[in-house]
């Protein structure tokens, strides 16, 4: 049998592999026990001034300490507290009446699968019209679809924070305080553990700026049992990286429109004036730096057949 080396005149460096390249797995390490965890500044960019402000008001000054202390297996089936405002929990939570009047919860938020909400087997509403709050509901056919569910359910607690906030200064019109009168939002899914948990971590992410693993280590701080997967920890290392553009982009466009209107401002000079003033571009086209230092992979050795 005449082999593939032999008609090419070539041999592989290395073995083939029948299957797709998987990513690589993505360690979380444990926060250190007793280290507080302070979330740094409101950095959102998808609000309005105004709405930016509520914001910054809303979610300041909240820190934790990593480390659970006492965990028990039984706390699983609650919620936890990952900010005053912001809770996460499995879907026995939010049929605890008591825990949400105790809580003060003001809307319920459900992360499900489409095929779950068909049937109607996951949802708040019945508890939230008992309790006169609100509810929404999150749908994903699969967790792949969660990074394109992420802003959506970012801007779903936004946009409730924000009007709850606007509702609590008309009722309350001489120095309100913030923390009395926002809201609460309780994120669930069926176990409090996957898909809830990583858009309660896609919310620090997009809110604070916060990277992939500062924003695991701070929710498993609060809640012990949460599971993210390689699948889910890729789609946020991916969500993380969409965030950084937009950043990007919105910083450009802000420096664009600084300069545009000082560009304005500034008288124009004649062009006999300026044009004296040109400066020496630099053409020239080498690219070597960008080679200068990366190493080389030959995936074939020539044995030598001719």
């Amino acid at each position: 049998m005449v082999t593939a080396s032999q008609l090419t005149g070539a041999t592989p460096v290395g073995g083939y592999s029948w299957r797709p390249p998987s990513p690589p797995h993505i360690h979380v390490p444990q926060a250190p026990e007793d280290r507080e965890l302070v979330l740094p500044a409101y950095n959102g960019i998808s609000c309005a001034s105004e709405e930016r402000e509520i914001l910054k008001l809303v979610t300041q000054n909240h820190k934790v300490v990593a480390g659970v202390k006492e965990w028990k297996y039984e706390m699983r089936r609650s919620a936890q507290a990952i900010q005053p405002f912001l809770y996460l929990g499995p879907s026995s939570a939010a049929r605890d009446l008591d825990f949400l009047r105790r809580e003060g919860i003001t809307l319920l938020l459900v992360i499900r699968n489409t095929m779950t909400a068909a049937v109607r087997l996951l949802s708040g509403e019945k508890v939230a019209r008992e309790l006169g709050i609100q509810s929404a509901a999150v749908d994903v056919a699969g967790n792949q679809e969660l990074i394109a569910a992420f802003p959506r359910a970012c801007k779903i607690i936004n946009d409730h924070l924000i009007f709850r906030f606007r509702e609590g200064m008309a009722k309350n019109t001489t120095n309100p305080e913030p923390g009395a009168i926002q809201g609460k939002v309780l994120v669930f899914c069926e176990s409090g553990n996957e898909r809830s948990a990583a858009v309660v971590a896609a919310y620090l992410m997009n809110m604070f700026g916060l990277d992939l693993v500062s924003a695991i280590q701070y929710v498993q701080s609060q809640r012990f049992c949460v599971a993210f997967d390689d699948g889910l920890k890729n789609l946020l290392l991916n969500y993380e990286e969409l965030l950084k553009a937009q950043r990007c982009v919105s910083a450009a466009t802000m420096t664009s429109q600084t300069t545009s209107v000082r560009n304005h401002a500034k008288p124009k000079r004649p062009r006999e004036e300026s044009s004296g003033d040109d400066m020496e571009m630099c053409l020239d086209d080498s690219d070597d730096e960008r080679f200068a230092n990366r190493g080389g992979f030959v995936p074939f050795q020539d044995n030598g057949a001719s």
